[in-house]
């Protein structure tokens, strides 16, 4: 089944992520120097290097994707800075700087690094607020400071578990999808190998048969000369038949293995639908048989695959709705045979039993219309599952001597 490649389609606008940081820098800075020029006296004073700090802290938010430890590292360092430099007393309320700068750490590195990180800047709050603070205030705003750097590795800790959980699924599925990529070009394989096989004793047959009438020939030449050309003639038709079918044999894959199914069962042919439909039967599937148009001979490569896909086809009816009723309809048209196998309902356990044989299902049935020229639609209907085939034919009269 051949699936047309297109362009993927982006669900939804993605930002720049240096634009997101951009504007939770300066949106930070911004509001900081607000504070600062309404005159907040909990940022520090106005003169330049209370300016300088507060910019340090909240501006290398930028670059907190790329490099997260040295803008922590900045931010934190400014923002402790400017804390110690406030007058003793005083009320210290930092920008958030600092938070986003952990939070990042924790997001974009290991465990390991973001607790260290946890550690460094809970330590530095802690300092700043037994040193410039006075009891109880001072145990008040650390406990405060501590819950909001944890909150902030907490916060960031989690992205960072969602976010490589989230790279783990993509991986899976990459990877199931390649397996069952590779599962199903091995089947193909081994389906065309199962092919050639079953062409190639073909072909071995109307090799024997072309021997044999030779050797009749030769023997009738001279006293029976009717005969003789009678079979010539059966070896020009059999002769005819096995080109036809090397040259499908060697379009697909073998390993020349020769032989039939057990060593003695002839190959299997529309003839035997009646004994496939009783052992289906036997098996639990009830199962209808209707032929329409005139019942004709045809190329044994055609027969063998009429007979196969029809067995595949019932051998999923009995996997997957066992206990239901299938129908066969195999309609001969001048050119054409149509192959169609529905069944409806079902129930019970999937096994199949010893008639779940060597084929891979559809792809199976794909491959076998294929070598033929032919095509085939299989999939679900309301009450249960079709499977359509349509073999191109041709007249192939019989009449070997």
């Amino acid at each position: 089944m051949h699936v047309t490649d297109r362009p993927a389609v982006r669900p939804r606008l993605s930002l720049n992520p240096w634009l997101v940081d951009g504007a939770i820098a300066f949106g930070l800075a911004a509001l900081s120097l607000i504070a600062l020029a309404g005159g907040a006296d909990d940022v520090g004073g106005r003169e330049p290097l209370s300016v300088a700090l507060l910019l340090l802290e909240t501006l290398p938010l930028i670059a907190r994707r790329r490099f997260p430890v040295a803008v922590l590292v900045v931010s934190a360092g400014a923002t402790f800075v400017h804390a110690m430099l406030a007058p003793a007393g005083s009320s210290v309320n930092e920008s958030f700087g600092s938070f986003v700068a952990l939070y990042s750490v924790a997001e974009r590195r290991d465990r390991r690094t973001s607790v260290l990180a946890l550690i460094a800047v809970a330590t530095l709050f802690a300092t700043v607020n037994i040193t410039k603070g006075s009891l109880p205030a001072s145990l008040q705003g650390l406990f405060q400071t501590t819950l909001v750097v944890g909150l902030a590795w907490a916060l960031g800790d989690l992205a960072r578990t969602r976010g490589l959980f989230a790279m783990a699924m993509a991986d899976r599925a990459r990877r199931a999808e390649a397996e069952r990529e590779e599962r199903a070009q091995a089947a193909i394989v081994a389906e065309r190998e199962r092919i050639a096989r079953e062409l190639h004793d073909i072909v071995a047959h109307h090799v024997s048969v072309v021997v044999i009438q030779a050797g009749a020939a030769l023997r009738a030449l001279d006293r029976r000369p009717d005969e003789a050309r009678t079979a010539l003639e059966a070896i020009d038709r059999t002769s005819r038949e096995a080109l036809v079918d090397m040259r499908r044999m060697i379009g697909v894959l073998g390993d020349g293995h020769a032989g039939t199914e057990d060593g003695f069962t002839p190959m299997p042919s529309l003839d035997r639908l009646g004994e496939l439909v009783e052992e289906v039967r036997a098996a639990g599937l009830q199962v209808e048989l209707s032929v329409q148009g005139e019942r004709r001979p045809l190329a044994d490569g055609v027969e063998l695959s009429a007979y196969r896909i029809v067995q595949e086809a019932l051998t999923n009816s009995l996997k997957h709705a066992r206990g239901a009723r299938a129908r066969i309809d195999l309609r001969y048209a001048p050119r054409v045979l149509e192959i169609e196998v529905i069944d409806e309902g079902g129930h019970g356990p999937r096994d199949v039993g010893d008639l779940d044989h060597e084929g891979h299902g559809l792809i199976g049935m794909q491959q076998r219309a294929a070598v033929f020229g032919g095509r085939l639609e299989a999939g679900p209907t309301p009450t249960g599952f079709r499977v359509l085939a349509s073999l191109p034919i041709e007249p192939d009269p019989r009449g070997v001597a």
